[in-house]
């Protein structure tokens, strides 16, 4: 089920909040990230890999990742819509999972939506687990 366990880990890796200067775009749900925004930026080299990976993400969606974290231990980036989704259909069906695949199918309502609180999102992604295991 979870894409993390067929990945290529990475070799070096770095993330920091940026404020954008210039518009960006997502990488995961592809809204814009418009000036003055707060946004997540990634760099990194996969395992054997020469070049080198630059990723946007904005604040809902890197409030997203908690969930998906805490369930998994990490997402493939770029694919976090596609994994939320899948996780939906192998029964981890809940009211917060529910809004993040809905707001990342919308765009935020270009980045209009409120973003969920990551404590939430950990809690309500940890309360799944010990549902799946019960």
């Amino acid at each position: 089920m979870c894409a993390i366990d067929d990945c290529t880990p990475w070799e070096i890796y770095r993330s920091e909040t940026h404020t954008a200067h210039t518009e960006r775009r997502c990488t995961e749900c592809h809204r814009t990230i418009r000036r003055g925004e707060p946004f997540e930026y990634a760099i990194g080299r996969l395992c054997g890999e020469t070049r080198w990976d630059t990723f946007a993400l904005c604040q809902h969606c890197k409030a997203a990742t908690e969930w998906i974290i805490t369930v998994c231990g990490g997402w493939p980036y770029g694919d976090l819509g596609e994994e939320l989704r899948e996780h939906w259909w192998s029964g981890y069906s809940s009211i917060c999972l529910a809004r993040l695949i809905a707001g990342m199918r919308l765009g935020w309502c270009n980045g209009r939506m409120p973003v969920l609180d990551p404590a939430i999102l950990t809690a309500d992604a940890t309360r799944l687990l010990e549902r799946q295991v019960a």
